[in-house]
């Protein structure tokens, strides 16, 4: 991408000016969103019915307004958006991105003309499109929003979508898992800016760590391939397909107006290129959370400690069936444990079940320092139980509790800072889900990954090795 290209992404998530037009009650939020998270260029309202709203003077048209305007959101009904386009044409608006549906995603002949001709209109001039059909943009560094409760808080993450509906779940889930966001982006029918026009710049954005995208078709298939495999080059990159099946082909047509294709063929090119494959949003925010937190695993081999026998052996099925390793320690390194947390009812081969050392705090750290130190070791999954806390207001006192959790906080610091190898979390809502969310969002405040099962953190542990080696294979092309 060129300095030109990559200025004009600059100013169209960092604008200093936007309208609105057609903005009335049912459309609300598109104006209340810049509001809320603190907007500071200019904003106008554009709408010929009206004298005022949100006391915003009303404009009849965009030539009206005084200045120059960098981007636009259209909300009129689908047969008035060539002559609002002609008008931001003429203005020189930069980017108008349409809210409005009843394009090609009918599925009618009337509906694709419609987007023909806003193309047609664009092209003779300099604004861009973005939609329609979709929801717009969303920074947080900017105070571009299109929803008034999106978090004010910029993270390292960026997300291009299709659909509207689903970029907001994706905002929500990751502010409740404690992720933070660059730049996301709804994109819906793209008959002009497309999802590729997005990962070249997402892939030379500095504020940018981690680029995700959900992906229902696409109108050029090569060139959204050879943009993916640029940018894995420079970051992490993680796609979820929709429409891999032909049921759900069936729906993507609907949504989108887009061609989905064939799911194993998505697959196995996302392998090729280093993609990130995933299929739902638990794995998307999973993804996230371990790969922002942890150093890059040197190797497959990992250390379960659980506080269970039954659920570490389960656990190590499943990691070994996903490709992982669960190696035994050494024999120096158990006997070394066993000096540390009584004997009767452990296991110190690996996994780790330990159910003693929870129980003396200030062991817990020491066990698994001196576990995943051992060379074979190359990650930690720890399991901690969210009935410790009522535990300890009947039995122990909550200063116990209070001790166990820095333990399990000190022993994070040293594997991860010390050792440079992950360290994972996993806190499943066995006995109270206030509990659970309670630790969740204590340790992920203290830059700890937590997901909500060891199988979850085992899959995107998986993902950062997979990532890892796919780089050490192509660090020469």
């Amino acid at each position: 991408m060129d300095r030109e290209e990559f200025d004009y992404f600059e100013r169209l998530f960092h604008p200093e000016s936007i309208a609105f037009i057609g903005i009335n009650e049912g459309s609300l939020f598109y104006l209340q969103g810049p509001l809320v998270a603190g907007f500071k260029g200019r904003i106008y309202v554009v709408n010929p019915n009206r004298e005022s709203i949100l006391n915003f003077k009303c404009y009849k048209s965009v030539l009206d307004i005084p200045g120059d305007i960098d981007f636009v959101t259209v909300t009129v009904p689908a047969k008035y958006t060539p002559d609002v386009m002609r008008e931001c044409v003429e203005k020189g608006v930069k980017t108008v991105h349409f809210f409005t549906s009843g394009f090609s995603e009918t599925g009618t002949e009337e509906g694709k003309k419609l987007e023909r001709e806003l193309l047609k209109i664009a092209r003779k001039g300099v604004t861009r499109i973005i939609g329609p059909n979709c929801m717009g943009i969303y920074c947080p560094e900017s105070g571009l929003s299109f929803l008034p409760g999106f978090p004010r808080r910029p993270g390292p993450v960026a997300f291009i979508a299709q659909s509207g509906a689903l970029t907001e779940q994706v905002i929500y889930t990751g502010r409740l898992r404690g992720v933070g966001f660059s730049k996301v982006v709804s994109y819906g029918n793209a008959i002009d800016l497309d999802n590729p026009d997005f990962l070249e710049y997402l892939s030379e954005d500095p504020k940018t760590r981690i680029i995700s995208t959900y992906i229902e078709g696409t109108k050029n298939g090569r060139r959204l391939f050879e943009t993916l495999r640029e940018a894995v080059k420079k970051k992490p990159v993680i796609v979820w397909k929709g429409g891999q099946t032909e049921r759900g082909a069936v729906a993507v047509s609907s949504h989108t107006g887009s061609l989905a294709g064939s799911g194993n063929i998505w697959r196995a090119a996302l392998k090729q290129i280093g993609a990130i494959d995933i299929r739902d949003l638990e794995d998307l925010v999973d993804t996230y959370v371990v790969f922002l937190k942890n150093p890059p695993p040197r190797g497959r081999r990992g250390l379960i400690v659980s506080f269970s026998g039954g659920e570490s052996v389960t656990e190590t099925d499943k990691a070994v069936e996903m490709g992982l390793e669960i190696p035994l320690l050494s024999r120096e390194t158990r006997e070394k444990i066993e000096r540390m947390v009584p004997a009767a009812g452990i296991s110190t081969r690996n996994p780790l079940d330990i159910p003693s050392a929870f129980f003396r705090f200030a062991n817990i750290a020491e066990v698994i320092k001196v576990a995943a130190s051992e060379d074979n070791i190359d990650y930690v999954i720890f399991e901690m139980l969210d009935r410790f806390r009522s535990f300890a207001k009947r039995f122990r006192g909550y200063q116990w509790y209070i001790n166990l959790r820095k333990s399990v906080k000190e022993a994070a610091d040293y594997i991860k800072n010390e050792l440079g190898k992950p360290f994972v979390m996993a806190i499943l809502p066995a006995f109270s889900e206030h509990e659970a969310i309670f630790l969740r969002k204590f340790y992920s405040a203290r830059g700890i990954s937590v997901v909500p099962t060891m199988t979850r953190a085992s899959k995107a542990i998986k993902r950062m090795i997979e990532y890892r080696e796919f780089l050490e294979r192509h660090g020469e092309d």
